[in-house]
């Protein structure tokens, strides 16, 4: 009985009428068949596990790979942007001592952008394939440099910007043209009065045309006086600010009143012969800090 029991028997029927076969196999062996099965069940899901594993790990190296290879272009970019934009605020700067010389104004003294910290010319060009480390040293000091610049560019350039303004402010109060078109048929300064034989002072100058040519104002301003005034017949008197006064004579009519702001080239009246005046002119007078000046000057 111990002994049966000690094999087993694989039978193998055919559907056909041929004989059948029996396979004896011993106890031991089929233990083993079926050890080995169990076990390489078990490496075979160990190995497939790994396996997976493995693949998800390698396509997450491959992401991260992608991530860096992307971060790395972008800090690439940053050092190539921040230098870009150093030599934008070195022309910058330029530029504003340019125009404060131009305009007069003295150039602003400020921090270099060549100091300790910028990109010089000397041996410091950018290369975005110079190493991870050097591009990041790079990038941080030339945000180092930005941070410290840029508020004290942003005063300079505001102040000059101020500056022009008060120059423009006052450019455009000063008199700078022709009141009108015609000749010059007297000066500024001692003649013989046209009424008599004495000599006085003409605080202005005389410019003689036809009777209505358009009158127009020398700069910008407001006016302070439209009306009659003895000797000056009709008046327009414009205040142009920073000291400037002008004063338009023997108008035929006016075109603007008194309070109204006027521009430059702006139609103020028409050329006539109203108060005393011996022919159709206008009276032009040019006033400085309350004292009249040749208008040749401003003309």
């Amino acid at each position: 009985m111990s002994e049966k029991k000690r094999y087993f028997t694989i039978m193998i029927v055919p559907h056909s009428e041929e004989a059948t076969y029996s396979i004896r196999v011993p106890l031991f062996v089929a233990q083993l068949v079926v050890a080995f099965c169990v076990i390489g069940l078990a490496a075979f899901f160990v190995l497939a596990y790994s396996y997976s594993r493995i693949q998800s790990e390698a396509e997450e190296a491959r992401i991260l790979r992608k991530v860096n290879q992307a971060q790395q272009d972008e800090i690439d970019s940053f050092a190539q942007q921040t230098q870009q934009l150093l030599t934008q605020m070195q022309e910058l700067e330029e530029l504003a001592k340019l125009v404060a010389e131009r305009l007069g104004l003295g150039s602003k003294k400020g921090k270099s952008l060549s100091k300790e910290g910028a990109l010089s010319a000397e041996g410091r060009t950018y290369s975005s394939r110079s190493g991870e480390d050097r591009v990041l040293d790079r990038a941080a000091g030339n945000l180092a440099v930005l941070q410290e610049l840029l508020p004290e560019k942003t005063v300079v350039l505001q102040s000059l910007k101020g500056e022009v303004d008060e120059y423009n402010r006052r450019l455009a109060a000063t008199p700078s043209i022709w009141p009108c078109r015609g000749r010059v048929t007297s000066g500024f300064g001692m003649r013989r009065s046209p009424f008599g034989r004495a000599y006085k002072f003409h605080y202005g100058i005389d410019i003689a045309s036809t009777h209505g040519t358009t009158i127009c104002a020398t700069a910008d301003g407001k006016v302070s006086f439209a009306g009659y005034r003895r000797g000056f017949g009709n008046l327009v008197i414009v205040q142009h600010g920073y000291g400037f006064q002008t004063y338009y004579a023997h108008l035929s009519r006016f075109a603007v009143s008194s309070g109204q702001s006027v521009q430059r080239g702006r139609t103020i009246g028409y050329m006539g012969r109203t108060g005393s005046a011996t022919g159709t002119h206008l009276h032009y007078e040019v006033h400085l800090n309350g004292v009249a000046v040749n208008p040749a000057q401003y003309l």
